[in-house]
């Protein structure tokens, strides 16, 4: 993917548009939502980087009758991009935001550490399930390497 975002702003304003429900669940890319997670989890503790991030989406569905809200799936995807904010800390968040999307835009790395069957169970839509093809340590090195 070419680079995503120019400057800053852009990505400041796709937060605040995320925030005020202002892009439709269906055009809320998968590179938007790890863009989000990351100005978020650059700021905030995992802790409450990870609730505000969960709330937005589940509020940003509700927003336009949509749902579908996965656990598993948002969590897995925060742990990724928490484990890229502490290898690469400082800099613009512009730079921060491209150089994770050229890593982690493709949405199949999660099959790496999730079977289709795991991955699509309730319990796993429903809350935090344990990965069990392969370990989540270690997730931005195999990210980064393919």
């Amino acid at each position: 993917m070419e680079k995503p975002f120019k400057d800053d702003h852009e990505i400041l304003d796709l937060v605040r548009r995320f925030e005020a429900c202002e892009i439709n669940p269906e055009d809320f890319r998968h590179y938007q939502h790890l863009t989000v997670a990351l100005c978020y989890l650059r700021d905030l503790p995992y802790n409450l980087a990870s609730e505000k991030m969960r709330r937005g989406i589940q509020k940003l569905a509700a927003a336009y009758g949509k749902s579908g809200y996965h656990e598993t799936i948002t969590l897995f995807w925060l742990k990724t991009v928490s484990e890229f904010v502490v290898a690469h800390e400082g800099g613009p968040i512009c730079d921060l935001a491209n150089r994770l999307v050229a890593v982690y835009d493709d949405k199949s790395l999660i099959k790496q550490y999730y079977s289709e069957e795991l991955i699509a169970s309730p319990a796993a839509k429903s809350g935090w399930i344990e990965p069990d093809l392969k370990p989540l340590s270690g997730i931005t090195k195999s990210g980064a390497s393919g």
